[in-house]
Order: structure tokens, then C-alpha cells, then sequence
């Protein structure tokens, strides 16, 4: 058994020399023979241990004598020992959800924060290899894809499973050798939870029905997806950081140049990669989210969105694919600020600012906006700008000539005709002289106000962050 779950730990990365490890323990089998199994490695891992107890307050007396033999186990293995009660049924009820995801939520919380006080690096929870083929089959149930059949991580994030490898009956002989003698929970005996109903009928008939080991082909087949699912992943993350054109932590926009090309089920990776990126994981999101989503790349007209579980919406836009929280709704305040020339305009309201310079037009410098460094360093003709220009957001009744066009035409019309995204438009900053757009920063200058063979004092501008 020691060996068995140091290789686990070896071959997955699990602990680190040195490491401090957090460990839930219940009082029953599994999480007693993890503690007891990282207390007899803890010289050679070199490891500190921190364990942690909720008592969830739904079997009265049975939680009472489950956190006393914690207890009793943690001061003769002089383990540093954190308890703590929680109301899981109170918790459940304000929530709306069920209990058993109640009381994930509360022993994770916990964890995190005693981890966060000791400092510790890992969080080792007892999942073993009976729970892997229960989680698989009840996903398969459920109609998961490829990731709901691998089953649960060996590691994610601080989170490690060391005994994931191992066997129930394994960690039971183990109890029994060491005489740990593990407390027993009453409502893991009885069909009342889907995952009670999975391995105390669901399993053992499948297993009387087909002469088989369900449990132990469950297991492996999670062991070959899981390094088929890396292979798959690693290069669903090369295409979508190409699909990628910009990133935070409201939205993400995706080209749809690239997603187009893509096959389907790299789309639905593509996906998914988004939303995990955007939210830290997948909780709410099933394969029905995944499909409108592409439904709506697919038949939607541009604007068109759909919510998504978590506050995230999905929309169309020209040929962007964004995913984000609010994305239609988030717009710049209104701003406003005439520009200093020469010197320098700060805009707060947007962390940017202008600085402008007066030159006379060197010889060297050719007519027709080939003067300009970049799109966000621009020059013009000054003696048509003395009216004064502002830098602002759009405006009703903006007009704008784009360089090199014959005519002039209505803002945003030109937005239209170049396809930026409607939720971009108010966030774009414009270089204005009344309701004449002087500069579209990022993107055109105005033919009106170019630097001709005429120009005697040129206006550099050059924008830039704060």
C-alpha cells in the first residue's frame, strides 16, 4: 500500500519535497488510511501535515463521536488538528441545492482556508479507485463527453488524490493491519444519494449480470483517457490561443477566421477553454450549453446572444465569437477632454492619454499618412486643426472622411463597414474637431486633415496607456 500510493504520487506530481499538506478526514476508512499513509512518508516526502475536520451536523450523535476519534487519531499521531461545524442542511437550503453539494462546498471552503493560514502547498482529499468508476459511470449516465469519462483528476489545482490508484478493499485491509479502526457513516449504507445508489445496486448488477469487474474497467478506461485527453488537449490549447484576439477578465474574443476551420469537436474544446479560462472551471456548463453556443455562431445573425450558466453570455459579432460576462452591456462612461498642443492630455477615464508635438514638415518625411510610426502615433496638417480637437467616445451626428476615401460618411457607418463590434464602438477613443472624427485611434485618420505636400507645420500626436 505505501509503495503503491508513493508511486501514484511520484508518477503524478502530486507532492513535492517539503510540501505542506492539508488533509480532509472524516473518521472513515478512506481518509483515515490517507492520514496514517502521508504520516508513515512524511520523513521521506519531508513533509508537514495539517488535518482537517468538518463536522457536517446532520447525524447528530454519530458526527459528535466521528470528530471525537479524529481527534483522539490526530494527538497520538501528533498531527497539528483543525475542526469546525457546519450546518450542511441550513447551508443546502438557503443555497437551493442538494446536500451532498453543500457539504463539497463547505469542506472545500474549509480546506482552502486552512491552507491558507498554515501555508500550506497541497490539499489531500481520499478519493480511491472505487470512487473513479462510480464517477465514471455516473457521468456516463449522466451523458458526459470525453472529460466526464475520465473521471476525477488525480490533481487540480491544490487538490491531490493520492489514493486514486488504490482499491476500497485495499484501504479497508489497511485499516484493519494497522488497527486504525475507522468510524463508518450510516448513510453511506443505504440507496438514498445517486452516488449510494451507484455502488450498492447499480454496480453489483452489472457485475452479477455480466461476470465482470465494472469497477476495475471503469478504472482503466479513465487511466487511458486521461493520457489521450492530454494529447488532445495540448493541441486544443495551440488552436486556441490562434483563435484567440483578446482576453481578460470580463470577455474573450475569438476569430472566427481560424474557428471556422476548425474541426467540430475542437470547437466545442475551443469552448470550453473560453469558459474555464474566463470562470476558473466548468460547474454548471453540461454539453447543451456547449451546442447553443455553436448554434449560435452557426445560425445567428450578428448581436444575436445567449446566456450562459454563471453570468456568462455568448455573442455573435461580425466574425467574432465572444464569451464573457456582460458582454453587451459594458460600455465606457462618457468623456471628454480638449487636447493640449503642445503637451500632454491625461484621460482618466480611461487609464490613456495624447501627447502632441508642433514640427515643421521635414523634407524627409513623405505626404499621405506614410509618416505614421504605428496606429497609435499619427500626424496631421496643425493649420487645419487650429479650431481646437478634443479626444471623447462617439457621439450622435460624427462624421468621419477615412483616409484615401472620396466622401465623407456617418461614424457609424464606417464601424459598420469595418465590421468592429457593436460593444466595442463607445469604447473606441476618437481625436474630434466638433462633430468631425480627426482620428479613429487604432484603426484610420481622416483624409481631411492629412499631411498634403501643401503642410507647413505638422501636428504629431501619439497616444499611449497609463
Amino acid at each position: 500500500m505505501i509503495e503503491k500510493v508513493l508511486d501514484t504520487i511520484n508518477k503524478y506530481h502530486l507532492i513535492n519535497n517539503g510540501d505542506s499538506v492539508v488533509v480532509g478526514v472524516s473518521g472513515g476508512p478512506d481518509s483515515v488510511c490517507l492520514l496514517h499513509v502521508l504520516y508513515t512518508l512524511r520523513e521521506r516526502l519531508q513533509i508537514k501535515l495539517h488535518a482537517v475536520h468538518i463536522n457536517h451536523m446532520l447525524r447528530g450523535a454519530e458526527s459528535e463521536e466521528d470528530e471525537k476519534y479524529v481527534k483522539e487519531l490526530c494527538e497520538k499521531l501528533e498531527i497539528p488538528a483543525h475542526f469546525f461545524s457546519i450546518d450542511v442542511q441550513d447551508l443546502a437550503s438557503k443555497k437551493g441545492i442538494s446536500l451532498e453539494e453543500a457539504g463539497r462546498e463547505a469542506r472545500y471552503r474549509k480546506f482552502e482556508e486552512v491552507a491558507g493560514e498554515t501555508g500550506a502547498s497541497k490539499i489531500a482529499v481520499a478519493h480511491n479507485r472505487n470512487d473513479q468508476a462510480e464517477t465514471v459511470l455516473m457521468n456516463i449516465i449522466r451523458g458526459s463527453g470525453l472529460d466526464g469519462l475520465k473521471g476525477i483528476e488525480y490533481m487540480r489545482g491544490k487538490i491531490i488524490r493520492p489514493l486514486l490508484d488504490v482499491r476500497r478493499e485495499d484501504i479497508e485491509s489497511y485499516c484493519r493491519q494497522h488497527s486504525l479502526n475507522p468510524r463508518t457513516d450510516s448513510t453511506n449504507l443505504v440507496s438514498i444519494y445517486t452516488r449510494n445508489k451507484v455502488r450498492l445496486d447499480l454496480i453489483p448488477s452489472i457485475n452479477k449480470m455480466f461476470d465482470i469487474d465494472i469497477q476495475d474497467n471503469l478504472w482503466k478506461m479513465s487511466v487511458l483517457l486521461k493520457d489521450e485527453l492530454d494529447y488532445i488537449d495540448e493541441n486544443v490549447t495551440r488552436l486556441y490561443n490562434e483563435c484567440l484576439i483578446e482576453a481578460d477578465k470580463d470577455s474573450i474574443t475569438i476569430d472566427a477566421g481560424i474557428f471556422n476551420n476548425c474541426h467540430i469537436a475542437v470547437k466545442r474544446r475551443i469552448i470550453r477553454n473560453a469558459v474555464k479560462n474566463l470562470t476558473g472551471s466548468l460547474k454548471g456548463i453540461e454539453s447543451v450549453h456547449i451546442e447553443k453556443v455553436l448554434q449560435l455562431w452557426e445560425k445567428g445573425r450578428t448581436g444575436a446572444e445567449i446566456h450562459l450558466p454563471g453570468e456568462l453570455k455568448a455573442l455573435k459579432s461580425y466574425n467574432h465569437l465572444i464569451i464573457g460576462t456582460a458582454v453587451n452591456d459594458v460600455k465606457t462612461k462618457p468623456f471628454c477632454s480638449e487636447i493640449n498642443i503642445p503637451g500632454v492630455t491625461l484621460v482618466p477615464e480611461i487609464g490613456a492619454g495624447i501627447k502632441a508635438f508642433i514640427e515643421k514638415k521635414p523634407s524627409a518625411i513623405e505626404q499621405n499618412g506614410n509618416m505614421r510610426y504605428n496606429s497609435l502615433v499619427q500626424y496631421f496638417d496643425y493649420d487645419t486643426l487650429k479650431m481646437g480637437i478634443y479626444i471623447r467616445n462617439r457621439k450622435d451626428g460624427d462624421v468621419f472622411k477615412p483616409y484615401k476615401s472620396n466622401g465623407t460618411k456617418k461614424l457609424k457607418e464606417y464601424f459598420i463597414d469595418n465590421k468592429i463590434p457593436r460593444h466595442k464602438r463607445d469604447n473606441i477613443p476618437l481625436i474630434a474637431q466638433g462633430n468631425e472624427i480627426v482620428w479613429v485611434i487604432g484603426y484610420k485618420i481622416s483624409d481631411k486633415f492629412k499631411v498634403t505636400e501643401n503642410t507647413k507645420t505638422v501636428l504629431k500626436l501619439i497616444y499611449f496607456l497609463t
